[in-house]
């Protein structure tokens, strides 16, 4: 039986991902460590996403957010789940859902407000490499681009995806 993996060290994976970042052009918009939280806002196309790690863990989440301003559109999207339309909820999951991405709903205030999705990635392990940061950045773009065409033929109107959303609640310590 193998024994436990060895690891690289915080302040390497960080150097590392950096690295990473600029070896595939992408725009880092900003740094962060925040309690126990760490990780990058970048830009990739006109998304921004989220490359984050819950210190102490072995992993990154790489996360698109969608959301939805208050407005007609969290008001249609939210009439469609209210009603459980069988016929949405499967177009709505067939648009997000990825064998190589997870998806999750964001409720506020108990209504549907957006979406998120997300990939981990595993830099703190020696075979981890920039190919492997490239497929999960453009799993989820490539996902979530889906999911907000599929949004855009639905509700009268999209929200802005320029500027950086906040960070999605499933991400912040309970």
């Amino acid at each position: 039986m193998p024994g436990p993996l060895e690891r690289k060290e915080d302040a390497v994976v960080l150097a590392e991902l950096r690295q990473y970042l600029q070896d595939i052009d992408v725009t880092l918009l900003r740094e962060f460590d925040e309690g126990d939280f760490r990780g990058f806002w970048i830009k990739f196309g006109d998304f921004p996403i989220l490359i984050e790690n819950q210190k102490g863990k072995a992993y990154f989440i790489v996360a698109f957010q969608i959301t939805l301003s208050q407005g007609p559109e969290a008001e249609a999207l939210d009439s469609y789940y209210a009603k459980k339309d069988p016929h949405f909820i499967y177009e709505l999951t067939k648009a997000f859902t990825s064998p190589l991405t997870g998806f999750s709903r964001i409720i506020e205030g108990g209504k549907v407000v957006g979406f998120s999705l997300s990939r981990y990635i595993y830099p703190f392990y020696y075979d981890f490499s920039v190919k492997d940061l490239d497929r999960a950045l453009q799993a989820v773009v490539s996902q979530g681009s889906e999911g907000i065409a599929f949004l855009k033929t639905i509700l009268p109107a999209s929200g802005d995806q320029g500027e950086i959303p906040p960070r999605p609640r499933y991400f912040q310590a309970q």
